[in-house]
């Protein structure tokens, strides 16, 4: 009577697919967060850059950012 070898290997690669499925959401998580602390940055230090400078209405921003995105695209060009 001996004693039967079981395999462990199994098991641990279980158990480390485990782990690194949970330090992957993680990381997914804590991605999302860098991302959403660096836009509230920006928001930041856009307020600081216009500091004093008058404010824009919703309708002037939404005038110019029409006028931008048309000119990117060509379709506010006249034709020759």
């Amino acid at each position: 009577m001996g004693i039967e070898k079981k395999s462990m290997v199994k098991p641990i690669d279980k158990k480390v697919g485990r782990v690194i499925a949970q330090k992957r959401q993680q990381l997914i998580a804590i991605r999302t967060e860098i991302e959403d602390l660096l836009d509230y940055l920006e928001v930041l230090e856009a307020r600081a850059r216009d500091d004093g400078k008058p404010r824009l209405s919703h309708d002037q921003i939404k005038k110019r950012y029409a006028s931008q995105t048309t000119a990117r695209s060509g379709n506010g060009r006249k034709a020759a």
